[in-house]
């Protein structure tokens, strides 16, 4: 049985260390150091990286994406998205996505703006801009860092607690890198 489990948790290992070595540092502007990761989640796949429709990044443009709805985003100065997921033994699906505005008063505005974060948002006890939305069984929270609104989402809101820690050891972790 210890086989089995050792077995299961090492499929994500090669992700893992491709993650905290290139990824998540570059997501929360980091240099070169380890980033937080949600408790018991490995990262699926390579975060994949979007520009503007002028200067479109590895995955394509903000269009490639959203489709249509990144105008909003580009009305907001929108320079880069990096999007990933990172899913637990279970099968349970946490999405991280990092808009990068041309400043920081554009990051605020964007959260600001109901046509990114919807009205009926509640703000949270975290040290940073944000509002936090309970849409059963969805649960999402955006905030903001800098020259980034980031979003966080799972479709389970029995993981609310997951992602609220999540996004505490984020903010962390980008005070420490300041």
């Amino acid at each position: 049985m210890a086989h089995v489990e050792y077995n299961e948790k090492m499929k994500f290992a090669p992700r893992w260390g491709i993650f905290l070595l290139c990824v998540l540092p570059a997501v929360l502007h980091g240099h070169g150091s380890q980033g937080p990761l949600p408790k018991d989640f490995a990262p699926v796949g390579v975060p994949q990286r979007y520009g503007p429709p002028e200067q479109k990044l590895a995955a394509g443009s903000i269009f490639d994406y959203m489709d249509g709805g990144g105008i909003v985003y580009l009305e907001h100065g929108f320079r880069e998205l990096v999007h990933g997921e990172f899913l637990d033994p279970r099968g349970r699906r946490i999405t991280f996505d990092r808009f990068t505005m041309a400043t920081p008063v554009q990051a605020r505005a964007a959260l600001a703006d109901e046509r990114i974060a919807p009205a009926g948002g509640k703000s949270m006890p975290l040290d940073a801009p944000n509002k936090g939305y309970m849409f059963p069984p969805d649960y999402f929270i955006y905030m903001v860092l800098g020259k980034s609104l980031i979003y966080l989402h799972v479709d389970d809101d029995a993981m609310a607690e997951t992602l609220d820690r999540f996004a505490v050891d984020i903010i962390a972790f980008a005070k420490e890198e300041k």
